[in-house]
Parts: structure tokens; C-alpha cells; sequence
């Protein structure tokens, strides 16, 4: 996300946060990655997700043990005995941190954590399993959590399938904290399900005016002139009876009692709409009328204005999902143009009508590619520099006849039908 001074010509030159420190003259506010189906898109937002997990949840409950989660690269055998290793550079709290982990079978490898206060980088703690080297100095919020042992010191009250950073942020360490903290700003989302943050965006139109008022200004142009929450008793789940077991029949034939007795309720939206120009003559529909890009857009409304709120960073996968290219696009640049949000927004696409330097600037346009290892690798559309102009500011053309690499698997119409029919 750092921002490019060879792009600064572009027409997007207003998609920056500046920095100014650490030798870090200013950052995206969005980027875009885009590549072929299979390509790694989705695993590189799943492996944010996973790293997040990890760090904020490894201490929920006793047996929690959130590193089943991680899955080594499986094409060839020699790649099982190898780590898995995660890492991420950030800027919390005015200072630089770098962070990571490796995992091997379940267990912590190697776990380190470097900050930058001014402009050469620390060492805080690096551990080796449960081996580990500590800044005394700079980090003496671990001290109470090692031992010393024949000239070397052991890392303790720290499980070996738990990050050493989340057991000192429970105790409040200072940076240990600011970490954590920085972790939890990080909000992912799919583009595809709105499962995840669909009571997000109802409690937001509830008990949020300034986000009612700001969502109501975008949906006013889809002849949304209103949204209204509603509560509802909630639907018994289907379950269906299981043959031959009587405890089995039992349990669901409880659940089913509990759902009947219980009345529980849940929140839904209505939507009201004006027609023949008279707003005193309107209609309210339920939201599961509209269409699915609809339905998207208005629950993508909550963490998409949170995020721009609180300054949090903003991961979608299948961010176009669903949108006509124009609904797309207005979204991109109603995101990138918000005043005076530190936020962040990395997004995964398909539709090629974003590779525009009216939406996205060079260094915010990435691709994704398998090489001949099925390995995914990241790039960005920098260093194609035999690219950098075009007339129409459009990179679509390059990108869709493979001057960028990362295009579909089959480059014609006949040669998919060909593979089909075998």
C-alpha cells in the first residue's frame, strides 16, 4: 500500500495518506487485486483472515487452537515439512511495526516483532519455539513472561500453539497492546455472502443517524427514499428427523420446543419507496424483493462506513460481485473520495472496467498469477513500465490479451468447448 512517486502523474492523485515518516512519504487509501479464477485471490484474503484469527482469538478459551486453520501448500511432497509463514508491516500509534509468525504441524516456529520509532529498526522479541530473545530495553513488558536457563531464555506461561503477542496484550503490555489493537482494525469481508455483516449494517440504520442519513444520500439514486427496521419471530429451524435413533430424535424434538416456546426475534429491512413523484404516496417492500446486487450494496453500506469512521482497513473479496460495472465504480470513487479517513480498502475483482486511471492509479492496481509451480505470486501493474500511458487511460485491452499475465485459463471460446467435450 505504499504509494508510488511514478504514478503521482495519474488522474487519482487524491487516493493517498500522508505519512512522512519513516521514510514513507504517503499510503493508498485502496487498491485492487485482480487475476483468473484459481489464481489466489480468495487465499490471500483467507490468509489475512486466518493471520487475524490467530493473533486476536488464540486465547478465547483453554482448548482454543486456532492453527488447525492453517493448511501448508500441498502440490509436492517437499512443501509439507515447510513452515507456513505470515507477516505484515503497519503504522499504529505513530510507530512502525513489523510482525510475524511461521507455523509448522500446529505448532509456532518463529514468531518475531520489530518496531521503528524514528528511522532504524528494533528488535522487540524473537522467538524460536519456545527459545526466545528479548529487548530488555525497549521491551521490557515481556520480562515477567521468560526465563532464563542455561544461558538462554524460555519463553513462559506461553503454550507452544499460542503467539508469545497475545499472551503479553492480555496483560496490557504496552506494545504488545498496540499491536493487537491494530489487528482489530483489520475487518474482512465476502463480497459473495453478506452473512457476516448483515446485523452489522441493520444495528448501523437502528441506532445510527449520520450513517442513515450518508447510506440513504448513495441508495436515493436506486429510487430508495427510506429504510425501516422491523422485528419478526424467527423462523424454527428445519431438522429433520433422524431414522432409527431415539436419543437423536429426542434432542432435535427439544429444539424444536425451545424455537416454539421462545419467540425469539430478529431484525430485517424494509424498504420504502416514493412513486409518480409524490413523496405522500409509497410503498414498502420487504429487502428480499430486490435484486441481489441491491440487497449487497445496502449491507455493504455498514462496514464500508465503518470502516471509513473508525479508520479501520477494509479487505472484500468478490468486491464486484454482483454490481453492474457502474454501481462498481461509483462505490470505488465515493470510498476514495471521503474526507479525512486514515482508512484502508484492498479489494479482489474480476471486472476488467476498473482498470481505469479515472478509478485507479498504477500503484493501486495488482495482479495475481500462478507460476509453474502453482504458486501464486502478486504483482503490481508498475512494473510494466512499456504501459504507463495510454490515450484512452485503459489498461483492460493489455490486460485481457495477456501483456499483464493473469488472465483466464482458456484464451478462446474454442479451446474451452474443446476441454469440455474432452
Amino acid at each position: 500500500m505504499l504509494a508510488s512517486d511514478s504514478a503521482s502523474g495519474d488522474s487519482s492523485t487524491g487516493n493517498v495518506i500522508p505519512v512522512n515518516m519513516f521514510g514513507i512519504d504517503s499510503l493508498l487509501k485502496s487498491a485492487g487485486i485482480f487475476g483468473a479464477n484459481a489464481s489466489g485471490k480468495s487465499n490471500f484474503i483467507r490468509g489475512m483472515h486466518f493471520f487475524k484469527k490467530i493473533i486476536t482469538e488464540s486465547l478465547t478459551t483453554v482448548d482454543s487452537d486456532n492453527m488447525h486453520l492453517i493448511i501448508p501448500f500441498l502440490v509436492g511432497k517437499k512443501n509439507w515439512n515447510v513452515p507456513t509463514e505470515f507477516e505484515v508491516s503497519f503504522i499504529h500509534n505513530k510507530n512502525l511495526y513489523r510482525y510475524g509468525i511461521s507455523v509448522l504441524h500446529g505448532k509456532i516456529a518463529e514468531e518475531w516483532l520489530y518496531w521503528t520509532k524514528t528511522s532504524r529498526e528494533t528488535m522487540l522479541f524473537h522467538r524460536v519455539k519456545q527459545n526466545i530473545e528479548i529487548n530488555r530495553r525497549s521491551f521490557s513488558e515481556a520480562l515477567d513472561f521468560v526465563q532464563k536457563k542455561d544461558g538462554t531464555y524460555l519463553v513462559e506461561k506461553t503454550r507452544e500453539n499460542v503467539p508469545f503477542l497475545s499472551v503479553l496484550a492480555q496483560f496490557n503490555g504496552d506494545k504488545s497492546r498496540s499491536v493487537l489493537e491494530w489487528f482489530n482494525k483489520v475487518r474482512i469481508v465476502s463480497g459473495i455472502n453478506e452473512d457476516s455483516f448483515r446485523s452489522l449494517t441493520i444495528n448501523l440504520f437502528e441506532k445510527n443517524e449520520k450513517f442513515k442519513k450518508w447510506a440513504l444520500d448513495i441508495l436515493s439514486s436506486m429510487q430508495i427514499q427510506d429504510i425501516h427496521i422491523i422485528e419478526v419471530d424467527s423462523k424454527v429451524p428445519h431438522l429433520p428427523d433422524a431414522e432409527d435413533d431415539d436419543d437423536l430424535n429426542a434432542a432435535i424434538s427439544g429444539i424444536k420446543l425451545y424455537f416454539s416456546k421462545a419467540k425469539l426475534k430478529e431484525k430485517k429491512i424494509e424498504i420504502v419507496k416514493h412513486y409518480s413523484g409524490d413523496k405522500e404516496k409509497s410503498s414498502t417492500l420487504p429487502i428480499a424483493f430486490e435484486s441481489e446486487g441491491t440487497k449487497k450494496l445496502i449491507y455493504l453500506l455498514g462496514p464500508l462506513y465503518q470502516a471509513i469512521d473508525r479508520g479501520d482497513i477494509l479487505l472484500i473479496d468478490e468486491f464486484d460481485s454482483k454490481f453492474h460495472s457502474l454501481l462498481t465504480k461509483y462505490i470505488v470513487k465515493l470510498y476514495q473520495k471521503s474526507p479525512k479517513s486514515n482508512s484502508q480498502m484492498i479489494m479482489t475483482c474480476h471486472d476488467t472496467n476498473l482498470l481505469t486511471s479515472d478509478v485507479f492509479k498504477r500503484d493501486q492496481i495488482w495482479f495475481i498469477d500462478k507460476n509453474e509451480n502453482h504458486e501464486s505470486e502478486l504483482y503490481s501493474l508498475l512494473e510494466y513500465k512499456e504501459h504507463y500511458t495510454r490515450k484512452d487511460g485503459s489498461y483492460s485491452k493489455d490486460y485481457l490479451s495477456g501483456k499483464y499475465g493473469a488472465i483466464p485459463l482458456f484464451e478462446s471460446v474454442e479451446e474451452l468447448v474443446k476441454v469440455l467435450n474432452g
